[in-house]
């Protein structure tokens, strides 16, 4: 892997030039939406790194720099939350990433940049609407959200969602509520990973890409958390989801022009 960090290697690679300036912005731009609201950032970095570069390399490109904080909050997330949830969504993750990835991989680079870019705009709906899942949350529920979470995050890496919403439904305490979100989500980074690499995804520019952009990621969480803590988050996620919105439909422009 030495020869990766010769500057000559990036440039062949196409990482000296101004797709990787944009692609450092959208991810300083998708952290800091997450810093302040909580959410968001895959539905902004995902789908425009599957446009700069392809769908193949936007999904895993977020996967790896997602990793360094998947680290450091999982451990304590698992050991505050619900096992009895959270085990059989997470076996579940199993049958749904693999699925999820071997679509991304098989399927157009063209059609599923216009896939990443729809299904971002249904989430986007779906955060709009605040919408939880109300029904009973049994062993039949907590495994298809979990497959179905993990196959969307496979395929175009914004799965989240739709393990979320039913998370939100149970009558935990925020906490667990808490702990049980960070365990999946972490779940979907760790399981997600070897999956990936099993399928060839993470290459050298994704790695290098994944790398690079995971400090300017965690910065931009840090500044966006204290820049707009305390200043009204029901205006703040009004805003964040229209620009949202536009990303995805720009986005999906951009695919189906491309």
């Amino acid at each position: 892997m030495s020869e990766y960090l010769d500057p000559s290697a990036w440039r062949e690679m196409g990482l000296l030039d101004s797709h990787m300036l944009l692609a450092l912005a959208v991810v300083a731009l998708g952290g800091v939406l997450r810093g302040f609201t909580g959410f968001g950032a895959a539905l902004v970095i995902v789908p425009v790194l599957s446009v700069i570069f392809t769908p193949r390399e936007g999904v895993p490109m977020h996967t790896v720099m997602e990793l360094p904080g998947v680290l450091q909050l999982l451990p304590a997330a698992v050991r505050h939350a619900d096992r009895p949830t959270v085990v059989p969504m997470i076996l579940a993750l199993f049958a749904g990433i693999p699925l999820g990835v071997l679509a991304l991989v098989a399927v157009n680079p063209e059609i599923m940049r216009i896939v990443i870019s729809v299904t971002v705009l249904v989430m986007v709906c779906l955060l709009s609407t605040n919408w939880r899942y109300t029904g009973p949350t049994r062993l039949p529920v907590s495994l298809g959200s979990g497959a179905l979470g993990g196959l969307i995050h496979g395929s175009t890496g914004v799965g989240g969602p739709a393990i979320v919403a039913v998370l939100m439904a149970r009558d935990d305490k925020p906490d667990t509520t808490r702990a049980n979100i960070i365990a999946m989500m972490g779940s979907l980074i760790v399981i997600g990973l070897p999956i990936m690499w099993m399928y060839g995804l993470l290459t050298p520019r994704v790695l290098i890409v994944g790398a690079v952009a995971a400090p300017v990621y965690f910065a931009s969480i840090y500044i966006g958390s204290r820049f707009f803590d305390g200043h009204g988050q029901k205006f703040h996620r009004r805003i964040s989801l229209i620009m949202l919105a536009v990303i995805a439909v720009v986005t999906l422009v951009a695919a189906i022009v491309k």
